[in-house]
């Protein structure tokens, strides 16, 4: 797999978040071969107005020329006390931008093709 960058904060570190985080950037760079590196940032930061904490992922996933820029820190989306549920949503967020550019740049090819 490409470059990859995990950080935790305001949490202990954790092999089986980092394992999900390896397995979910591997199926996506294997998906758009593209990519160049990922980062990750993932928190569990003190939430003063909530019993829980809520968990806030951040990517950054370099692409040739662009770099996409995913944040998921929803304050009100109780289901992110889950760090598990967090990433997913982040990734998820995170393949619908890169298949949007993705998509677009083979428009583009097409069009200078024809």
């Amino acid at each position: 797999m490409k470059g990859i960058e995990i950080s935790f904060r305001d949490m202990d570190h954790s092999d089986a978040i980092e394992h999900q985080i390896r397995s979910k950037a591997s199926k996506l760079t294997e998906k758009y071969d593209e990519i160049t590196g990922i980062r990750a940032v993932v928190a569990l930061p003190h939430n003063h107005s909530h019993k829980g904490k809520i968990a806030h992922v951040s990517l950054e996933i370099g692409l040739p020329g662009e770099l996409v820029a995913i944040t998921n820190d929803s304050h009100d989306k109780h289901e992110h006390e889950d760090m598990y549920v967090a990433l997913r949503d982040a990734f998820d967020k995170a393949q619908r931008c890169i298949s949007k550019i993705h998509n677009k740049r083979l428009d583009t090819k097409r069009r200078i093709q024809h």
